[in-house]
């Protein structure tokens, strides 16, 4: 049997510790604070600005420099915190304008992909438990369901998807769905099929769980690993309204000065902007995003069913994660974030100006609701739901041009550097990969002296992180197209209502009174829908058997919207010029093989530990002894997997700093420290 010494090595400076450096590079800085002179001409230079940047002597200033300000508590913001605070950077503050009551409410994302789970697994075994625990079961959120209705016995079934989401993958397992007959469970799909657990790719799967969930459980990881001051270092409901990069002379790097809308003015050496696609931070450096930035709008209806509807919406025949449903009352998709708690949302395309918010009361949206559920609600009984939101929002696809400040002080993640369609649940996914790619910088740099690293360090974060966000976005932007097939087989054109609204706007029809084009509008819009009444009858029509057969035929060929992208979730590189070529869209849920390259995510290959020894080396180098799973006395050992092995061995050894590894195949002689060193 071959053995494995794994090599880990933790990053360790010689110089003063960060925050003994830190507070005598602050003393003798009176040069911080502006005259009252160069105040007032700091205000009226920025009178008619939107960003303001001047700070009154009567703020309340706090004199310490902050090793990093977090702007936005949404998910990549807080797992950020989490990631600094476990690197034993414990001087960070994260600010967002939101009540915490606010993120909790809505659920937003929900899909937490197979790379997510896997990062989560290891960094924070805690959330990771808690997302298990709180899910649904996998059976509720497997398929996809296009048709007439939720409800399949009160309209047409025009077919049934399952994704492979119930065991982990297997090594060039595709992630396409598979089209079930229309009398089939699906709890009998093909997805179940039997492997040896060492042809799996991963030890995790995807979960589902709404956003507002998963938030609560980094929420409360980040107060746990800041000794439970949270509520000091975790400021919901403080908006941050003015940026400043200010140079001191008693600083070689340049430090970023914040005022809040509590008065309190914060200086950091590193700001962190994760305060989502309309980010103020990074607005207030003048970094564009690049893409397209409506290519729909749509309203996001947030509902709870009662106890005797969601038991009537959670038939087996009825469970998916998403309805398509296409009707003469409502075309939209309703997302199931947990039926047998009743949360669901339904998205509806909106096309403002001919469609206002008042189409979208509470009234006529439950009647939306309704229809969309297949029921009449003069007919539900003892059927009830509420409506929770009511939200407008866009759809885009874009990225920012960069992710880092020139000063390199300032860096993107999240929503902030990327904004993508949610076909396919990429964003949130993104998000929390940017902050674990970026944790480990920070604390790097944050221990060196070396300032002029940050450059370099920063920079490579934008090499890594930017490529995979443009791939991202563009397959979110084919997930989306997917979906327009599926609405184009049931004789709904987007490109119809794009030509709609551009005909209503150009002349001579722009000459009318909004009014009466939003009338004309409206009744457009009915008369192309009408047809699709043929979608909630149970018998049998021509136009109901046609549209049946259009999307059974996409469904066959393989173009539903996929949930699982084996090469996109954990495939992806950061190897120089691997995005560089066009995607073949047919290609998307191409199975993924494991590969020992640069750039790529080290394999799932199951290590053991020999009697868990560790022995330490000089210059902060530390071996283990390993072999491979099949061990004939396991008893006493550790057992840890090629994939993220430097996180799991920080924690192994205690390390609270980066940890960098060498797996070195074969017999280790002691000598070959020396070379390695």
């Amino acid at each position: 049997m071959m053995s494995r010494a794994v090599i880990s090595k933790a990053w360790r400076s010689s110089t003063l510790s960060p925050s003994s450096a830190r507070i005598s590079q602050h003393h003798g800085g009176p040069h911080v604070m502006m005259s009252s002179m160069q105040r007032r001409r700091k205000l009226l230079s920025c009178i008619n600005s939107r960003i303001i940047r001047s700070f009154s002597s009567h703020n309340k200033h706090d004199n310490r420099i902050h090793d990093v300000i977090i702007i936005g508590g949404g998910p990549s913001g807080l797992f950020l915190s989490s990631l600094l605070s476990s690197y034993g950077i414990n001087s960070h503050l994260l600010f967002d304008k939101r009540p915490k009551e606010e993120l909790l409410k809505h659920p937003q994302a929900h899909f937490i992909n197979l790379r997510s789970m896997e990062i989560l697994k290891v960094e924070m075994p805690s959330v990771y438990d808690g997302i298990q625990r709180e899910m649904p079961d996998v059976s509720e959120w497997e398929g996809f369901h296009f048709g007439g209705s939720v409800m399949g016995s009160s309209g047409r079934r025009l077919g049934r998807v399952v994704h492979p989401v119930k065991k982990p993958l297997r090594a060039g397992q595709s992630g396409s769905a598979i089209l079930l007959p229309t009398n089939d469970k699906i709890q009998s799909s093909a997805a179940d099929d039997e492997s040896r657990d060492d042809d799996y790719i991963s030890v995790c799967r995807p979960a589902h769980l709404a956003q507002n969930k998963f938030v609560s459980l980094l929420l409360n990881e980040a107060n746990q690993r800041q000794g439970g001051s949270g509520e000091t270092n975790l400021r919901y409901g403080e908006e941050v309204i003015a940026i400043e990069e200010i140079d001191p002379e008693s600083q070689s790097q340049p430090i970023i000065s914040i005022k809040t809308s509590h008065g309190q003015t914060h200086q950091t050496r590193y700001l962190i902007a994760a305060d989502g696609v309309h980010s103020f931070a990074r607005r207030s450096f003048g970094i564009p995003m690049m893409g397209q930035n409506t290519m729909q709008n749509l309203i996001n209806v947030h509902f709870r069913t009662n106890s005797h509807l969601s038991k009537m919406l959670m038939k087996d025949s009825d469970q998916a994660m998403l309805h398509f449903v296409y009707n003469s009352q409502l075309v939209g998709a309703f997302v199931c974030h947990d039926g047998r708690k009743g949360e669901w949302v339904l998205q509806i395309p909106f096309f403002p100006p001919y469609q206002t918010m008042d189409d979208f009361s509470i009234g006529k949206v439950r009647e939306m609701v309704w229809a969309g559920l297949g029921m009449n609600s003069n007919e539900a009984n003892e059927c009830d739901l509420d409506v929770l939101s009511i939200r407008p929002w866009t759809m885009s696809s874009l990225v920012a041009q960069s992710y880092v400040n020139k000063s390199n002080n300032m860096v993107l993640v999240g929503d902030a550097a990327h904004a993508f369609p949610p076909a396919g649940g990429f964003g949130m996914n993104t998000g929390l990969q940017d902050s674990h790619n970026l944790a480990w910088r920070l604390a790097l740099l944050l221990r060196s002296s070396n300032h002029h690293m940050a450059s370099s360090v920063l920079t490579k974060y934008e090499s890594d992180r930017k490529p995979i966000a443009t791939q991202n976005a563009a397959l979110s932007v084919r997930n989306y197209n997917r979906t327009l097939r599926i609405a184009k087989a049931c004789y709904l054109d987007e490109q119809h209502s794009a030509l709609l609204t551009t005909v209503l706007g150009s002349p001579p029809m722009s000459l009318l009174p909004l009014e009466t084009r939003q009338g004309m509008f409206r009744r457009l819009v009915h008369v192309a829908m009408m047809p699709l009444a043929s979608l909630t009858s149970l018998n049998s029509s021509l136009h109901a058997n046609h549209i049946e057969r259009n999307v059974q035929s996409i469904l066959e060929s393989g173009g539903s919207l996929p949930l699982v992208f084996p090469k996109y979730e954990i495939g992806f590189s950061y190897e120089h010029g691997a995005h560089s070529k066009k995607e073949d869209a047919s290609n998307d849920t191409k199975g993924y093989y494991p590969r020992m390259r640069v750039g790529y995510r080290l394999p799932h290959i199951i290590l053991e530990v020999w009697n868990s020894s560790i022995s330490h080396a000089r210059d902060g180098w530390s071996v283990l002894e390993t072999t491979s799973h099949e061990a004939e006395d396991p008893s006493d050992s550790l057992f840890i997997t090629l994939t993220d092995i430097s996180s799991q061995l920080r924690k192994v050894l205690s390390y609270d700093t980066p940890v960098f590894t060498l797996l070195v195949l074969g017999a280790l002689p002691a000598s070959s420290l020396t070379s390695i060193r």
